[in-house]
């Protein structure tokens, strides 16, 4: 009979034939199924290490506001406001009071208020008087020209009307 058993085995040839077979398909599977979770884990990491790096790289912004600024960080004396004269360059003028003062957008809506809107074509630049506290300078320059095109005083309680000082 061509039946004979396998010594190691002692199944029959054909049926060890198909353990033999089984055993290669079950060895090729698990090594797929490695393969397969090899690059799944290995993805995984790439993708966890860039989170990482993307946190610690990416996190330099700050989620507070910015601090805000007020009227009255920047001052020039009653002095020096009374030595500006209209039509001077914008770069002297700044040169002679030592800042930039603040612009439109950095000042309170309160503080704007109390200005008539500016001349047109001009941008315009906020100081505090520092021998009178409260009273508030703005200065216009041209943006063609960067020459000052109005300078005016306003001290807040007093409405519209332009103050000047002695």
């Amino acid at each position: 009979m061509g039946w004979k058993l396998a010594k190691a085995g002692g199944c029959r040839l054909r049926s060890c034939r198909e353990k033999v077979d089984a055993t290669a398909d079950d060895k090729r599977y698990r090594r797929g199924q490695r393969r397969r979770a090899l690059i799944a884990w290995g993805t995984l990491g790439v993708v966890a290490a860039l989170v990482v790096l993307g946190i610690v790289f990416g996190g330099d912004e700050k989620s507070a506001p910015p601090p805000t600024i007020h009227l009255f960080t920047y001052e020039m004396t009653s002095d020096q406001y009374r030595q500006l004269r209209k039509g001077e360059g914008e770069l002297a003028v700044l040169k002679a009071l030592g800042s930039t003062g603040l612009h439109e957008d950095e000042v309170e809506e309160d503080d704007l208020h109390l200005f008539p809107p500016p001349p047109g074509g001009s941008s315009c630049n906020f100081w505090r008087l520092s021998d009178a506290p409260d009273h508030i300078v703005r200065l216009c320059f041209s943006e063609g020209e960067g020459r000052l095109v109005e300078k005016a005083v306003r001290a807040p309680g007093e409405g519209a009307a332009e103050t000047t000082l002695a």
